[in-house]
């Protein structure tokens, strides 16, 4: 009979540096040393001291239960703005914008635009929303994505869903694949009850007898809060330099082009998977996706208005972006809601099921959104740099070795977990970098507290580790929207 297969996460811990410390902590050391240097040079000894010792500060201390080394240039900004009285960014008035009220936007939203081309689809011609994010040089679209029955399947079946949702990101990891990430994300948020509730006033409940008319209200009642609805997305985003285009057209031109095939590859694949899968949302769509992750409170509403008045009125574009931003240390708000960011500090260390994730994707009447940024690695560079990982580990233990020192159990196994995925790239299974975010979003300061609290403990029922994005949530809370805007190319922004 076969078992249901373990899956084992690589330790993420980065090889360190300088007397493990990674580049980032180590550079502010560097630097004090060197200012120590010049300043002995220069006959000021005194002075020079205070380079060390800034250093070690910034390199080890914490500010706010945060590596400071990691806050201090996001924190540096938000305090300045503060200071400044600009902490708070609003939209003109939408009507006086004019022609310019497209690039209206939030610090951490600037330089993303929304297109909408019309291309074949299949048969027929279809307008397809396409996110510009100009100071990235990407072009991204989205496409929404369901497959149903996994938390009810045997584990037999849920592993051969994995592997086919692995036979489908595999060609992007090719050579040569201007696909530079794929983003999926995950939107949960409470319907309620009141659709069905308007279904029996509409089929004429009120002539049942009372009492049972009050049992199936209570009934209503107390299911309404687990009534949850499950939005998934992928957006996927082609880095601009890496496309070939034709002669005489614009690189959006040809941009635009690899995206639309790259997306109808893998909708044809995913298709043939089992995936339900449709063609890329409108531009109108994805703003009304953009729109309601912004401010939930339009949760209630589905089928709320899609354009601003000015942009109904003839005076700008279609409207996407929020009305008013305020980024703080811990949370920032957008329009009426607050929203709160955490990043995946560790995966699981322990050998995990299929379904590992399934008490965090359930926590019931809580808004959130989980956000995992899949970069593919050519397999010539993944191993070049399994390799170089490789040698650095036996390098260190050898030094370690020869000076007495023992080697730890983690290093031990990161030792072996370099060594299995370089086995398994020289088999040709292809390698992803990958970073996990959830946004969790309240509307007020208090429920935002009491859902994060339930979010953190399903995520440890999950054996991950969250850690909030300390000064920069609104980063946090542009990565949980489908623009493809999360992190930079080569590594992660947080």
């Amino acid at each position: 009979m076969t078992s249901a297969a373990r899956y084992r996460f690589s330790d993420g811990a980065r090889i360190g540096v300088l007397l493990g410390m990674s580049m980032r902590q180590a550079l502010p050391i560097v630097v004090g040393v060197l200012w120590l240097t010049l300043m002995l040079m220069a006959g000021i000894p005194i002075v020079g001291m205070l380079g060390p010792v800034a250093g070690v500060v910034v390199a080890l201390g914490r500010w706010k239960r945060a590596p400071l080394y990691e806050v201090a240039a996001p924190g540096l900004r938000l305090v300045t703005a503060r200071l400044t009285k600009r902490s708070t960014w609003t939209r003109r008035s939408l009507l006086a914008a004019g022609p310019g009220a497209a690039e209206d936007l939030p610090p951490a939203l600037r330089g993303v635009e929304l297109h909408e081309f019309t291309v074949s689809w299949h048969p027929n011609e279809r307008a397809i929303g396409v996110v510009h994010d100009r100071p990235a040089g990407t072009v991204s679209a989205v496409i929404p994505m369901r497959a149903d029955g996994f938390p009810v399947a045997s584990a037999i079946e849920q592993d051969a869903l994995l592997a086919s949702w692995g036979a489908l990101l595999a060609p992007i990891a090719r050579a040569r694949c201007p696909v530079s990430r794929v983003t999926w994300q995950e939107w949960s948020h409470p319907v309620g009850v009141e659709t069905h509730r308007t279904f029996l006033a509409d089929v004429g409940r009120e002539r049942r007898h009372d009492g049972a008319n009050d049992d199936y209200e209570l009934l209503l009642g107390s299911v309404a809060p687990f009534t949850i609805a499950h939005d998934v997305l992928l957006t996927v985003t082609v880095d601009l330099r890496r496309v070939r285009g034709r002669r005489g057209a614009s690189p959006m031109t040809g941009g635009v082009d690899a995206l639309i095939e790259e997306c109808r590859q893998l909708v044809s694949r995913g298709e043939a998977a089992g995936f339900a899968t449709e063609a890329p949302l409108s531009a109108a769509d994805l703003a009304t996706q953009v729109r309601r992750r912004s401010d939930p409170a339009r949760c209630g509403a589905p089928s709320s208005v899609r354009r601003s008045l000015a942009s109904a009125a003839g005076r700008t574009a279609a409207e996407w972006g929020p009305m008013a931003v305020e980024p703080n240390w811990f949370e920032a708000r957008i329009d009426g809601s607050w929203h709160r960011s955490f990043r995946f500090a560790s995966w699981p260390m322990l050998p995990v099921a299929a379904d590992w994730l399934g008490p965090l994707l359930t926590v019931d009447s809580v808004i959130r959104t989980v956000t995992v940024v899949l970069e593919p690695v050519p397999l010539a560079s993944a191993a070049m740099d399994a390799n170089r990982q490789l040698t650095s580990i036996e390098a260190d233990q050898q030094q370690k070795e020869q000076h007495g020192f023992r080697l730890t159990a983690r290093e031990r196994r990161r030792h072996a977990d370099v060594e299995t995925r370089e086995r398994e790239l020289a088999e040709g299974h292809p390698m992803f970098r990958h970073v996990g975010l959830i946004t969790v979003s309240a509307a007020d300061l208090d429920q935002l507290e009491e859902a994060c609290n339930r979010v953190e403990q399903a995520a440890a029922q999950s054996l991950v580790d969250l850690r909030p994005l300390a000064a920069r949530q609104a980063e946090g809370w542009v990565a949980s929207l489908p623009l493809g805007r999360s992190v930079r190319p080569g590594r992660s922004i947080w």
